[in-house]
């Protein structure tokens, strides 16, 4: 985990064996798009126990860089365009979680 993030964002989901590839490739175009608007690094994390079930981590500097990231999602075209084509390439419908970090 970086614990540089404010915000961490988890999209827990499942490929097909047939898609792997494709999935895999889709990520390495799409994860620096993500990351242009600054402040957001990606990570993919797949399960060791079930092959296909990934994490899809979004970790973001502040919660500005994850408000701006979202927007961009919506907003943006090419982005919009993106993400259609990432729950093309799903099972079914990721499970999302959005956490903030807590202060101690």
């Amino acid at each position: 985990m970086d614990t540089a993030a404010e915000v961490v964002l988890h999209l827990l989901i499942e490929v097909a064996p047939e898609k792997r590839a494709a999935f895999l490739a889709f990520c390495r175009r799409a994860f620096p798009v993500y990351e242009s608007g600054g402040g957001c690094r990606m990570a993919l994390y797949e399960d060791l126990s079930a092959p296909g079930r990934f994490d899809e981590v979004g970790y973001y500097l502040t919660q500005a860089d994850y408000e701006r990231g979202e927007k961009a999602i919506q907003e943006d075209p090419a982005q919009a365009a993106l993400i259609k084509e990432w729950r093309s390439l799903l099972k079914g419908p990721p499970k999302v979680s959005v956490v903030k970090r807590t202060p101690l």
